[in-house]
């Protein structure tokens, strides 16, 4: 499956949201929309977690950069961090409200402020999120991570621009 095919890795990012951090949120996520998990290939027990919550839930699309032709409302997604900058500069192509989780650093960059200026909220969270792998059939959690992630939103109409959650 190609989920960002003509984007090279540099670093293996492939890491896993648990299903409890998109629970955190789920008052902000709109329950009523089509929501697209861009970079799941549907095997995740957050897209599950989605799947309960959202109208619809989409997944295993193809390559995120290149796919035009999915019908969607609103994207909910943990995007690789080694391509963030061409995730942002692709999902403000789209113009399309979503919740994505970044590192909080991500925020301060010149970048960020180019492809979006004012027009992201930030729900933070007061403790770390963390993510995790499948190997050999397990599931590792990475619980010693050395930044903090947030979530970060475009066209959700939260009631503040920033908020804090536990």
């Amino acid at each position: 499956m190609a989920i960002f095919s003509h984007h090279k890795k540099e670093i293996d990012d492939e890491f896993y949201t648990l299903k409890e951090d998109w629970k955190r949120i789920e008052n902000y996520i709109p329950k009523n929309k089509v929501a697209w998990e861009a970079f799941s290939n549907g095997e995740f027990e957050s897209v599950d977690y989605l799947k309960s919550i959202c109208k619809e839930v989409k997944c295993n699309t193809g390559d995120f950069f290149e796919n035009d032709n999915i019908s969607f409302d609103i994207i909910l997604t943990n995007p690789p961090f080694s391509i963030k900058k061409q995730v942002l500069e692709r999902l403000k192509l789209l113009d399309k409200p979503f919740i994505i989780i970044l590192p909080t650093l991500s925020l301060q960059t010149k970048y960020m402020k180019s492809i979006f200026g004012d027009d992201l909220q930030v729900i933070l969270p007061t403790k770390k999120i963390f993510f995790y792998k499948i190997i050999d059939g397990k599931k590792k959690i990475y619980n010693k991570l050395s930044y903090y992630c947030c979530y970060v939103c475009y066209k959700i109409n939260l009631e503040k621009d920033i908020i804090f959650i536990d």
